[in-house]
């Protein structure tokens, strides 16, 4: 356990990082209603006139600024934290999961099924994934803008994401099997009548499961990423609002969940007059991406140090030994001559 993954440093300051904001989300929300729910348009100065008006800049109010309705950019992204750290940390759990028992099952299917799985998989992936769900999310985004937030409507995206991400999972895992299922030892376990069941609880899980902490954390950035394209289609997890322009404008559309994708896609048009809107979302999912490969790069460092190699020279030392030692016929599954010599090696 002294290399484990969990000694990771690096592991334990993302795993702190997560929760730490999950955390601060949950409680801001309980109870910091009245700061998150406060607007500020105006801005007057000593002589009681207005000097300046929404969206405020980071320099007027630190330290992401406010969007154009007045509210606060660090407050609306701390709240939304909790719904776009735990929808796709929940999204990646449900994929290893189911991921892990088809991968399993396929590996252990013929070889002629395996490959006509694989080249129907392949031509899946050459749709991107952003317009399948822009497919499947669009009558989602139309019936939570006449319903407003509903759980069956988040049931539904947690789902769409499960399954249009998880094809490329299973053929992973499957073929880091058929990786193991070659191994020496795995071969000559077959060849002594191992069944599979005790294949894969004795020998192969314990490989395979030291790259699923790294799956996890691999699918999560492809999920982050995935979500800042779906913010640009204004495909939002929970739903959006149509709020009507009181001054007979087009009407403006809101996030009911204040998740990180939303905030972008719904203020894309502020790129170029107030770009701190969108850039502070961006630096939300920026550092929690950082955060994600640098857990990734810890826990490799971890899982590599398990596996030093001997110095040459010690090496080629135990090998000479091994040759003056003993000799081993390749030809046999076990050398048949006596060990030792004597009067009872009448069977020689």
């Amino acid at each position: 356990m002294k290399n484990s993954m969990f000694h990771s440093k690096r592991f334990w300051i993302g795993l702190s990082f997560f929760g730490g904001l999950v955390l601060a989300s949950f409680l801001f929300t309980w109870y910091g209603k009245d700061l998150y729910s406060q607007t500020q348009v105006l801005i007057k100065g000593a002589d009681g006139n207005v000097s300046q008006s929404a969206p405020f800049n980071p320099l007027v109010m630190p330290p992401f600024g406010s969007d154009r309705s007045g509210y606060n950019l660090f407050f609306k992204l701390i709240i939304g934290a909790k719904f776009t750290i735990l929808f796709v940390f929940g999204i990646c759990f449900i994929q290893l999961l189911v991921g892990t028992l088809l991968g399993s099952l396929l590996a252990y299917t013929p070889d002629s099924l395996q490959k006509f799985i694989e080249k129907v998989c392949k031509v899946y992936f050459f749709v991107p994934t952003v317009v399948l769900v822009n497919l499947f999310m669009m009558l989602l985004m139309i019936q939570s803008e006449h319903t407003g937030f509903q759980e069956s409507i988040v049931i539904k995206q947690f789902l769409i994401l499960c399954i249009v991400t998880l094809p490329n999972l299973i053929l992973y895992i499957s073929q880091e099997i058929n990786l193991f299922m070659k191994k020496e030892y795995i071969t000559s376990a077959i060849v002594l009548g191992a069944r599979k069941f005790h294949l894969f609880r004795k020998h192969i899980w314990l490989s395979v499961k030291e790259i699923l902490v790294i799956l996890f954390l691999q699918q999560a950035v492809q999920l982050f990423t995935l979500l800042i394209y779906m913010g640009f289609f204004k495909v939002l997890i929970g739903g959006r609002k149509m709020v009507k322009d009181p001054f007979g404008g087009p009407p403006t559309a809101f996030s009911l969940t204040n998740e990180w994708s939303g905030l972008i896609g719904l203020n894309k048009n502020e790129l170029l007059t107030a770009p701190w809107i969108i850039l502070a979302p961006l630096v939300a999912f920026a550092i929690s991406i950082f955060v994600l490969n640098l857990m990734v790069q810890g826990i490799k460092e971890r899982l590599n140090t398990r596996f030093v190699p001997i110095p040459q020279k010690k090496q080629d030392s135990v090998v000479e030994e091994k040759k003056t030692t003993m000799s081993v016929d390749k030809f046999r599954f076990a050398n048949m001559k006596p060990l030792y010599k004597g009067k009872d090696s009448s069977y020689e």
